[in-house]
């Protein structure tokens, strides 16, 4: 039996996690990318080294773990930074995706890919899904969950491709959206039938 692998994705805020969750409660393996991104970032690793050698030891904490905060006001700075920690850390991340993908033995594998469009990154998958929601709530959400006002938090979502652009990667994949502008309730009734779908392809 081959796995079908399919990439979830969608804006900040606009409820990735939740559908993974959700998914998750299906018995469906998911692979969290932030995760993996936070592995190749520990202690020590190639990865935060790498960050340390060009960003200086400002990013890190005392006990030498790094200081998502402070990253961020990095990545924020100038433009070229993003592009630059991709750079850095894409490779490895995307390595770690592969080897765990590799270990399932299911219908599907879920991978949870904020940057799927952005990277190009459509040729690893057979479908994708796309989370999405309204701006005022994306909006809303980022400034709850980040704590953050909203010149900020409207900063970390431009720094993202637009939803529009996003919902392209349909040029390229199947693709299936959810639309998260209600309650909790109809997203997961929306991902249940979506699961129901997907395994009796």
């Amino acid at each position: 039996m081959s796995t079908l692998k399919i990439a979830l994705t969608g804006g900040i805020a606009c409820g990735k996690s939740t559908v993974s969750q959700i998914f998750k409660n299906l018995g469906v393996m998911v692979i969290d990318l932030d995760d993996l991104a936070r592995e190749v970032v520990e202690p020590n690793t190639k990865g935060l080294k790498a960050l340390v050698k060009h960003f200086g030891a400002d990013i890190l904490n005392q006990d030498g773990s790094l200081n998502r905060g402070n990253l961020r006001t990095v990545l924020l700075e100038k433009e070229d930074n993003q592009a630059l920690i991709e750079e850095i850390l894409h490779p490895e991340i995307l390595e770690k995706m592969q080897i765990e993908i590799k270990k399932v033995k299911n219908k599907l594998v879920i991978v949870e890919i904020p940057l799927l469009v952005e990277k190009n990154l459509t040729y690893l998958f057979d479908r994708a899904i796309v989370v999405s929601c309204n701006e005022q709530k994306q909006l809303e959400r980022v400034i709850n969950r980040e704590k953050i006002d909203e010149k900020q938090a409207k900063k970390l979502i431009n720094a993202q491709i637009d939803h529009e652009s996003r919902l392209k990667v349909a040029d390229q994949l199947p693709t299936d959206v959810l639309e998260n502008n209600a309650d909790f309730i109809k997203l997961e009734q929306q991902t249940q039938a979506l699961y129901q779908k997907l395994i009796n392809l």
